[in-house]
Order: C-alpha cells, then structure tokens, then sequence
C-alpha cells in the first residue's frame, strides 16, 4: 500500500521535524560556501544561522497569529540591519482592523510600513503601503493610525488583500542615550479569537523556516558577493536586489565591501545633499549584520558626524584609533561590508571617494 502523504503521518512518524533538522544541516553547508577562510568568520556564520532559526521560529510559533496582534521589538540581524533604526513588527491580516498607537519620545522619526510576501520567498518582501511621522497628524509627539482594508478618517494605512505584516523603523540618532518611541498594537474589530495550536499549522511553520533561513543566507550573501566584486568602491544597490526587499521607499541605498590589515585605514569622503531627512553610514560584518554598536562605534549618522570646515565629511574605517575624527572600529574583524543611506534626499549626491591607507 503507497504511503500516505497526510500532514498527520509526517508528524506521527517525525518526518516533519527530520526535514526541518535536515534543512538546518544543509544550510550549514551553505554557509561553509560562502564563508572566508577564517575560523572567526566561519563561527560568526554559524551563529548567524542559529540567530535567524531562533528568531524566525520564535516569530512564527508565538508572534504570528494576526488575531493576537503581537507587536514584537525583537529582530534579527539581516541585510546590514540600521543601528540607528529601533525595529518593531507584528503580523497582520486584512480581515482584521488595527490600531497602532505611539508616544515618539527621542525619535527623530517613525518609518511605518505594511507588507506582503516576505523574506526568502519567490515573491520576496512586497511593500503595500508606507507613511512616516512626516506625513500623519500628531499630538504633542502622540499619534494614533489605523491600519485596515477599508478607509478611516484621520491617520490610516490600508491593507491589501495580501497583506501579512507590519514593519515600523524608529530612527534615534543617539541610541546609547535616547529613548526609542513607546508603541502599542490593538485590534479594534469583533473578529474572531485566536486559536489553539492546530497540528498542521505547526507543521506548516517548520516548513517555512526551513525554506526561509537557508533562502534567507543565499539572498544576503549574493549581497555580499556583489559588494565584494568592488572592494572599497561605495556603490548604490543594484535594483533586482531591492525588489525582493522593499522597505523604505524614501531611502537611496547604497553598499561597499572592505578587507583591511592591522596597520590600514579605509577612508570615506562624502559630501551629504542640500536638503535630507537622514542619513547614516554603518559598518558590519562579512555576513551583513550590524556589530554591537552599542558597545563599540561602528557607524556614524547627520547628527553624531564631525564635519570639516569645506562641508565635507571623511570617515576612517580601522582597527585601531587613527586619531582622526569620525573613526569606525571594525570591532575585531578583518572584513566586512559598509553600508550608506540617504533618507529623503531632493536627488542622489554624488558617490563618495573611497581609498585605503596606511596608519
């Protein structure tokens, strides 16, 4: 008699969580390939691997039911994640109508996005909708928005048919000080409750982790790849990479690889646009994570930036303190990528000059 391919059988006989386990194991191999030879970057893309499994799943299994409207401030560390963005996100779905509601505190600005597809998928992450504090009414820094499929007065987001999720970036300019925005998500419908942990739908979440985390490292680190094709050149993103990460529509992004030496010094020329609402300029690692820039400098933004007196700004990325203004510790690392924003710009600057010295 043919096996049966229902869901219960894979979970009877384990085969769910074999493939998952499986999965995991191949994405190790992946990371093998891609890493360099260096066991402190090879441990680094282990952990990488074991933060994206342990936050997706944590995501998925106790974050993700729209009917609960859990908005979660933890995130992963993917894509050169902004240190000077605090990140928050809930998931979402057009069947329900949603409140968010916000107190911005030391935040320049609030980033609120809803999305559909999602990272490590054909249709990849897909914008349905953005606004920014710029654009919402407030109170006294206060806001309340809605975020529903049909219309509302005053601040509202819709939802597309689609629609899964949330994503809210809250720029602070100056994180080891300022306090991020005080957020809250609230479903405001009689819709349905949530429900108890159905068999299949578990299955279905280890299915999905196992397809996205390893899809998840390939997409990065063909980033990565093309970055490094032109070491300390500072380019901007090639399109096709940011249609299947879209964020914020506002920002012109733009990314470099660099690979120094104990005694040498990457140093970064720019001269910011006329009229922006921020930018920043950030250093990770060779995975494209950001470093503990609470504990050590790693990138500099339009507020903490020193700027010379021809209106310039000249960035050193190094091991060590070259005793110039606006250095950026490479934290220990060998390698990395590089990563510039320019949110809201009138037009594109132009690229900055790129060089490397010796200390």
């Amino acid at each position: 008699m043919a096996e049966s391919t229902s869901g219960n059988d894979r979970l009877a006989s384990g085969r769910a969580w074999a493939e998952f386990c499986d999965s995991l194991k191949e994405a190790g191999d992946l990371v093998l390939d891609n890493a360099p030879d260096d066991d402190f970057d090879r441990a680094e893309g282990y952990r990488h691997l074991a933060r994206l499994t342990s936050h997706f799943l944590r995501n998925l299994l106790d974050e993700s039911d729209p009917a609960k409207a859990v908005l979660s401030t933890t995130s992963p560390k993917i894509g050169l994640d902004n240190p000077d963005y605090v990140y928050a996100g809930a998931r979402l779905s057009p069947e329900f109508t949603y409140r968010l509601t916000g107190s911005l505190n030391d935040v320049a600005m609030l980033g609120i996005g809803v999305f559909s597809g999602a990272l490590g998928t054909p249709k990849g992450l897909v914008r349905d909708g953005y606004v920014t504090t710029n654009e919402l009414a407030m109170d006294d820094g206060r806001f309340e928005l809605i975020l529903s499929t049909e219309e509302h007065p005053g601040n509202w987001l819709a939802l597309g048919p689609e629609t899964n999720a949330l994503n809210v970036r809250q720029t602070v300019l100056r994180r080891r000080e300022q306090k991020p925005a005080s957020l809250a998500l609230t479903r405001i419908d009689e819709g349905a409750k949530p429900l108890p942990l159905e068999p299949d739908r578990f299955m279905g979440v280890l299915d999905r982790v196992r397809m996205m985390v390893p899809a998840i490292v390939s997409q990065f680190q063909g980033w990565r790849a093309s970055f490094q094709e032109h070491p300390f050149e500072i380019r901007e993103i090639d399109p096709k990479f940011l249609a299947v990460a879209q964020g914020d529509p506002n920002t012109i992004y733009l990314y470099s690889y660099w690979e120094l030496k104990d005694d040498e010094v990457y140093e970064i020329e720019l001269t910011p646009p006329e009229r922006f609402d921020y930018w920043n300029l950030q250093i990770g690692n060779h995975w494209l994570e950001s470093f503990d820039y609470l504990q050590y400098d790693t990138h500099v933004n339009h507020e903490t930036a020193h700027v010379d007196d021809d209106g310039r700004i000249r960035i050193h990325v190094a091991a060590n303190d070259p005793g110039r203004p606006n250095w950026l510790d490479t934290a220990g690392h060998r390698r990395g990528a590089l990563a510039l924003r320019w949110v809201g710009a009138d037009a594109p600057p132009p690229l900055p000059e790129t060089r490397v010295t010796k200390r």
